[in-house]
C-alpha cells in the first residue's frame, strides 16, 4: 500500500464520524474543494452529501463555470460587491491588518486595539511582557494614521460568501464540509488541528500537504483548471490579498476584458496602495478565453 492509498483509506474512515444527511460540500471550485468533491463522488460514490456552492459575482470565469456544473445548489448573495465597498469599504492588506485599520477608521480607540496598530509590547495581568503577534506593516500604519488611506474592510468576504452559506445552514440545520487545510497559512495552523472546528463544521483535509495532494490529482488524473497553470490558488478574482504571493497581477491580466475593468475599478484604491500594476496588461497571458 503507497502513501496515496492510504490517505485516501484514511479519509474515508474520517468520512464515516459523519451523517452525510447533515453536512454539505461548501465546493468554491478550486483545487483543494474539488478534490473532495471528486473523492464524495467518485471514490466514496456518495449521493447524499449535497454540494453548495455561492456565486460572489468575482470568480474567473472558469472556476464560476465548475461551480454551476458540479454544484447542487449555486446561492447568490443579497448583496453586490459594488454595494459592500460603498457602504464598508474594500479589502487591501490582510484580513488580519484590515479589521484592525476597519475598527480604527470607525472610531475605536480600545487598548487593545492600540497595541495591534503600533505594534508594542505590553505588560499582562501576570506581570509577564507580551509582544503583540498580529500587527500593522509601517506602510499600512502610516498611511492610516496621517488620514491617506481609503475606507478598507474584510466584509467583501463576509457578505458575499460567509453570510449566504449561513443562511443556507440555518434554514436546512446542516454543517459545512470545508476544503481547508492547515498548511495553507499560520493562522490555519491554529485554527484546524482536527477533522472538526469548534461549531462542528467538518475539515477532514485539515492534515494534507501539497505534495500529496499533486500525486493524487496526478494519479487519478483529476480535473484541473487551466488557471492553476500560472497561480497557486483561485479566490476572488484580483483580490489584493493575493498581492504577497505577486498572484494579483497575474490574475488581473488572466481575466477578460469586461471582467478586469470591473475588478480593477473594484480594488483600485487598494491597488495603488500596494503598488499593484493594474494599468499594463501582459497580453501573453491567456486562458483561451479572453474574447468577450
Amino acid at each position: 500500500m503507497d502513501e496515496i492509498d492510504f490517505y485516501l483509506m484514511d479519509l474515508e474512515s474520517k468520512f464515516k464520524k459523519i451523517n452525510p444527511k447533515e453536512y454539505y460540500l461548501s465546493y468554491s471550485g478550486g483545487k483543494d474543494s474539488h478534490f473532495l468533491y471528486w473523492f464524495i463522488k467518485k471514490y466514496l460514490h456518495d449521493t447524499e452529501i449535497e454540494i453548495v456552492s455561492v456565486n460572489t459575482y468575482m470568480e474567473h470565469k472558469e472556476i464560476r463555470e465548475r461551480m454551476y456544473k458540479y454544484a447542487d445548489t449555486v446561492l447568490i448573495p443579497k448583496m453586490k460587491p459594488f454595494e459592500i465597498k460603498e457602504k464598508y469599504g474594500s479589502p487591501c492588506f490582510s484580513k488580519i491588518q484590515d479589521d484592525f485599520i476597519n475598527r480604527y477608521q470607525n472610531g475605536c480607540r480600545s487598548e487593545y486595539l492600540l497595541k495591534h496598530i503600533y505594534g508594542y509590547t505590553f505588560v499582562g495581568s501576570d506581570k509577564k511582557e507580551y509582544k503583540t503577534l498580529f500587527k500593522l506593516n509601517n506602510n499600512a500604519r502610516e498611511l492610516l494614521l496621517s488620514g491617506k488611506l481609503h475606507r478598507v474592510s474584510t466584509n467583501c468576504c463576509k457578505y458575499l460568501k460567509k453570510l449566504p452559506f449561513k443562511a443556507f445552514e440555518k434554514e436546512t440545520g446542516k454543517k459545512a464540509i470545508l476544503g481547508v487545510r492547515a498548511k495553507e497559512s499560520n493562522m490555519r495552523k491554529s485554527q484546524y488541528k482536527s477533522c472538526f472546528t469548534k461549531d462542528k463544521k467538518f475539515t477532514p483535509l485539515y492534515d494534507l500537504s501539497d505534495e500529496l495532494l499533486e500525486k493524487i490529482y496526478k494519479k487519478y488524473d483529476i480535473e484541473i483548471p487551466k488557471i492553476y497553470e500560472y497561480i497557486g490558488r483561485t479566490g476572488c478574482a484580483g483580490c489584493p490579498y493575493g498581492s504577497w504571493k505577486r498572484e494579483t497581477k497575474v490574475e488581473l491580466d488572466l481575466l477578460p476584458e469586461n471582467q478586469r475593468k470591473f475588478v480593477i475599478e473594484y480594488f483600485k484604491e487598494s491597488y495603488e496602495v500596494l503598488g499593484i500594476d493594474y494599468k499594463h496588461k501582459q497580453e501573453r497571458l491567456d486562458l483561451g478565453e479572453n474574447k468577450e
